[in-house]
């Protein structure tokens, strides 16, 4: 079952309103403001797991809420003020709770107004005074927070929500993930390299180092039924298989020890240092079979030992339920303001494009090297819009640098390599200059569909820089 983030949620009217007449407990316009406040929840609900214990008019109610919220081990807290209200409320809430990341909502209760606004009507959508008044306090003390406004019923406002609640959850998670490395970090590339005290620190992931001859010993453990039963399964897929079987079984045992491996280890982060001489030498091939199970348990798969790579793809899976693949830009088409984008090595064989088969290939880089030929899932990437996402570690924080374009509907543009044919929403040439002004790495992780301006609220709670171009 998909893990819903619990959230606090704190609606907050006025006590003085009620000390002085204009509002009572049995009152229609008290009634109207629960029954608003009833249909936030709910609608919250769909994304999440709300702790609500109504609308808060006293330092009491926002004491015993916050006992409530703490009792529950939130996430993060939604506040809104959905009349003016006076700033003890909020304080005796929050002076009990933890340090959480905290959503500022303006819920409005209409869209436009009569040509006579009768006071308690106007009372009613008083929340605007209410937040303006709450947000310098929230930022005054240091809080995190971020800001929603709109219509409360409406579907952008909680499409909104959405995203910075399951920011909540990615938050969260990352502090359980563990990134395995085979076996450290990759010499020729030190653009992919991090502080990993630091990005433990922030992130909560932790390190896991293992070895290539432990890798070796697993493979070389498989029994023949294991190897039979995950032919079986490729071969019930379709896949369109290019290598004999002595490289197939090969490939097959080495896509059932990285499974071993991850599942005893509780991996979800796994980086490979693919292009050593180790790797080769004792293996005899570069392990770049996909292995079904393991995607579906959730783990990612990074190569070239790129863990910030590696970190990126967890959090894209978690955050957007998409599966990421690992590319670089491999080169440029200028007439056509298009990159081809692919990588070698191992890779999830899901967004394919189903009028070219999913096909198993020798390694192109390491077929006449290697002791093997190799078995490497291949596919060319399913047309249609794109986000691609460079992650790197900027030397203080993870970095995400985001563009979108267009997987081109079109036959495989590269020979037995994972790619894509992506169209730009911006000229070739200023991606260029842009980026390598910036200062990326060379790796290009891309997703499905638009999830740029989505991305962009996950960053402000998880403490990712965000460059969009």
């Amino acid at each position: 079952m998909e893990y819903k983030p619990k959230i606090g949620v704190l609606l907050i009217t006025s006590g003085w309103f009620r000390n002085i007449g204009l509002q009572s407990d049995v009152s229609s316009f008290s009634i109207e403001v629960e029954k608003i406040g009833r249909e936030i929840v709910a609608q919250i609900s769909d994304f999440s797991d709300p702790v609500y214990s109504g609308v808060l008019f006293s330092e009491a109610s926002a004491g015993k809420a916050a006992d409530e919220i703490i009792d529950s081990g939130v996430d993060g807290l939604i506040i809104s003020p959905l009349m003016w209200c006076e700033d003890q409320i909020l304080r005796a809430a929050l002076k009990k709770l933890p340090e959480l990341p905290i959503i500022l909502c303006t819920f409005l209760p209409y869209t436009t107004l009569p040509e006579y606004l009768d006071y308690s009507e106007m009372l009613k959508g008083s929340g605007t005074v209410g937040t303006l008044q709450v947000s310098g306090y929230l930022n005054r003390e240091g809080f995190n927070y971020q800001v929603v406004t709109g219509y409360y019923k409406s579907p952008e406002v909680y499409g909104i929500l959405k995203d910075y609640c399951n920011a909540f959850k990615v938050k969260k998670q990352l502090q359980n993930a563990i990134c395995g490395v085979l076996p450290f970090p990759c010499n020729q590339m030190s653009t992919t390299w991090v502080d990993e005290f630091n990005i433990r620190k922030l992130y909560g992931v932790e390190y896991k180092y293992l070895e290539i001859s432990r890798l070796y010993k697993e493979a070389q453990e498989s029994d023949q039924n294991e190897i039979d039963e995950f032919k079986q399964a490729i071969k019930g897929k379709g896949y369109l298989i290019e290598v004999d079987e002595r490289n197939l079984n090969e490939g097959i045992k080495y896509a059932l020890a990285m499974e071993k491996i991850v599942n005893v280890e509780n991996i979800n982060i796994f980086c490979i240092n693919d292009i050593i001489e180790e790797m080769h030498s004792v293996t005899g091939l570069r392990p770049s079979l996909y292995n079904p199970r393991l995607s579906e348990s959730g783990v990612v798969v990074a190569m070239e030992a790129d863990i910030s790579s590696g970190i990126g793809m967890y959090i894209l899976k978690m955050f957007t339920g998409q599966t990421p693949i690992f590319t670089e830009v491999l080169t440029a088409d200028l007439e056509k303001n298009s990159l081809v984008l692919g990588h070698a090595g191992y890779h999830e064989a899901v967004n394919y494009d189903e009028n070219y088969p999913v096909k198993i290939v020798p390694d192109v880089e390491y077929k006449s090297a290697d002791k093997f030929s190799g078995a490497v899932t291949c596919i060319k990437y399913k047309p249609g819009d794109v986000t691609l996402v460079n992650c790197v570690y900027n030397g203080n924080r993870l970095r995400f640098t985001i563009f979108e374009g267009e997987s081109v509907d079109c036959p495989p543009k590269l020979e037995d390599t994972n790619h894509l044919f992506c169209r730009l929403n911006l000229p070739v040439v200023d991606f260029f200059n842009k980026v390598l002004k910036l200062g990326v790495s060379q790796h290009f992780l891309v997703i499905p569909d638009k999830y740029s301006d989505n991305l962009e609220r996950l960053c402000q709670f998880v403490d990712i820089e965000f460059v969009k171009l």
